[in-house]
């Protein structure tokens, strides 16, 4: 992904994402923001004991940073499961301008122009979908849980069944999260992950101890594949939140003391022409 600056803002965008002129995304890092202490500066977690204030304060920066109206985002209420929502304009503003509309959803779709589809993260995977011919866009949360539940294939067929999307039109970007290098878990996880049988050498570490480290971008990249998605439209940004703690909240790195970053993806509207 390539590091951006806007003021005090660093963000992240996808390079395969941005020659698409009618398509807005990014993802938050640490820096920008008005919060303090651990959840300096820049918390996008409105259920993560911060200040409600700041949090709205936060979201306007980012908002006019990305050039998207604060107005139009609709925030994903997570639960770490594989809970897919198509968003439509009475969405707008839920979770954030207005109480959340809809329970336990860790997946977003829209063809709506202006939406702001916003899920958040502290080492769980963002992934961001876009197909530029039927002009649909995604956004998943992808914990170790939603990975195993397939969300990100999940996700594709949705568009397909939905929208009419061709999985050789879908780009994906999997965004900043914990790494291979960071991801060490049990026996008992590492065994949820072997159920999904299309997975081939290169996803785990075995450490002989009873724990192994899992490549959570692999694991994605596979299921995706497995859906259709062409291996030269997935974008993988290979940041690793918990060894850059320094500027992306990580939930392992500090023990929960943290905030939580913001990925956000929006369709441009239609420029309006000038009346005669």
């Amino acid at each position: 992904m390539q590091q951006n600056f806007y003021g005090e803002v660093l963000y992240y965008t996808f390079p395969e994402f941005e020659q698409y002129k009618d398509l807005i995304h990014g993802f938050s890092s640490r820096e920008g923001g008005v919060s303090r202490g651990f959840f300096s500066t820049m918390n996008m977690g409105v259920h993560t004991g911060d200040d409600r204030e700041n949090i709205l304060e936060n979201y306007s920066i980012f908002c006019d940073t990305l050039g998207v109206d604060v107005n139009q985002v609709v925030l994903a209420p997570l639960s770490h499961g594989d809970t897919i929502r198509n968003v439509t304009k009475d969405d707008a503003g839920s979770g954030l301008c207005k109480p959340f509309m809809f329970e336990e959803t860790d997946g977003l779709l829209t063809d709506v122009p202006g939406l702001v589809l916003t899920a958040t993260f502290a080492d769980c995977v963002p992934v961001f979908f876009y197909d530029p011919v039927k002009k649909v866009a995604g956004i998943a949360h992808s914990g170790w849980r939603g990975t195993v539940k397939e969300i990100a294939g999940k996700m594709v067929e949705r568009m397909q069944a939905d929208y009419g999307c061709d999985t050789k039109n879908i780009h994906v970007g999997i965004g900043p999260s914990i790494g291979m290098c960071c991801f060490e878990v049990s026996e008992d996880v590492f065994y949820d992950f072997t159920e999904l049988t299309y997975l081939e050498d290169g996803w785990y570490f075995d450490k002989d101890n009873g724990h192994y480290d899992i490549d959570l971008w692999r694991v994605i990249w596979a299921t995706l594949t497995d859906r259709g998605i062409l291996p030269e439209n997935i974008a993988i940004s290979g940041i690793c939140t918990c060894c850059n703690s320094s500027l992306l909240f990580s939930h392992r790195a500090t023990k929960g003391r943290r905030g939580t970053m913001a990925g956000m993806i929006s369709i441009k509207e239609p420029a309006k022409k000038e009346s005669l």
